[in-house]
């Protein structure tokens, strides 16, 4: 179920990627119906999650300073700094994006499932980095003892005279 899941989430993003998207969301753009006015609809995380992959590095750097600089922020734009955050490549703007997207709470209940997909990718993501950067720090270690050994080795060979 969970692949089937990620594969609709994957293909909805294709498809989504040809749609003309408004160039920023307001908080009624995202919500459905007035009757869900606070709740956040999958369709619409959907439709913004599209508009943020298909943005340029620089202009997602624009808004993510843009929603930076906003004292509160609402769900519709909580999210929408958390989609932007998972675009970035560092460990620290993924843990945010995380932490971002837990404080949503008022979510329609069949977005829920993508949030929770998205939380899901966002500590393989992190987990990932974190052993990466071990493997890399293992690896550096490992080279040097490498080094000691041959420089060891070469000292120790007595010098032929003739």
């Amino acid at each position: 179920m969970t692949f089937k899941s990620t594969f609709l989430a994957g293909l909805l993003l294709m498809l989504g990627a040809c749609a003309a998207v408004p160039e920023r969301p307001t908080a009624a753009t995202l919500a459905t119906t007035p009757a869900q006015s606070t709740r956040l609809d999958a369709t619409a995380l959907l439709s913004e999650l599209t508009r943020v992959a298909s943005l340029s590095p620089e202009q997602r750097r624009r808004e993510l300073a843009g929603l930076e600089g906003e004292r509160r922020l609402d769900a519709a734009r909580r999210f929408q700094l958390a989609a932007l955050l998972e675009r970035e490549d560092s460990v620290e703007a993924l843990e945010r994006s995380l932490t971002t997207l837990g404080t949503i709470t008022d979510l329609n209940p069949r977005a829920q499932p993508l949030a929770e997909l998205m939380k899901k990718s966002l500590k393989a993501r992190i987990e990932l980095k974190q052993q990466t950067a071990r493997a890399q720090e293992l690896q550096d270690k490992l080279d040097q003892i490498k080094a000691l050994e041959k420089s060891l080795q070469q000292r120790n060979i007595p010098d032929k005279t003739p």
